[in-house]
């Protein structure tokens, strides 16, 4: 099996270069910014393999080969005034799984206010479907399959300019509008 994430990141990188580190995203009803990313240095294999003997389970190829690329990073922020979205580096990833350690779940990331995760067992039995997102406050037994691996997410998460697509589905037109008038 091979992973596109080399393809997805280096494209990323490409439209970076291009535009002096900025990228221009349209978001939810039309709101255009700038937004840079911030790639932190890769591990080696000795480092993945350290960390997969201290947790008791082997990586996902897919998110193996992130890691050799970097080791987390900071997405779609604004310049002067930050983000919520940012995939942690393997040692943020030791402190932030600390619901129920031992469980097979790792937080890979937090995302306004949700957290991308690995189901571990999953991996174990070569479930390619792995992923899962939960409320940041909420417990792992809590969260809810994304139907994808790593890769798949990653790749969508860039395509749609950073938006939470995993709650597209959630907020249809009813939901939508009454939340909108609730909040203004």
């Amino acid at each position: 099996m091979t992973s596109f994430i080399d393809k997805t990141i280096s494209a990323l990188k490409q439209r970076l270069a291009e535009n002096d580190g900025l990228i221009t995203v349209q978001s939810e009803e039309g709101s255009i910014s700038q937004v840079q990313f911030r790639f932190r240095p890769p591990l080696t294999e000795q480092d993945i393999c350290s960390f997969e003997k201290d947790i008791g389970y082997e990586l996902p190829f897919d998110y193996r080969q992130f890691l050799k690329i970097c080791n987390g990073c900071d997405l779609f922020s604004h310049p002067e005034y930050g983000g919520e979205a940012y995939l942690f580096g393997l040692r943020d990833i030791h402190e932030q799984s600390y619901e129920e350690p031992g469980e097979g779940f790792l937080k890979l990331g937090y995302f306004y206010g949700d957290n991308i995760v690995i189901d571990l067992n999953k991996v174990k039995v070569g479930d390619l479907n792995y992923l899962l997102v939960k409320d940041a406050i909420d417990h792992f037994y809590e969260a809810r399959e994304l139907h994808m691996n790593f890769e798949l997410w990653l790749d969508r998460y860039i395509m749609c300019g950073g938006a939470s697509f995993w709650n597209w589905h959630v907020y249809g037109a009813d939901r939508y509008y009454q939340s909108k008038c609730q909040s203004e």
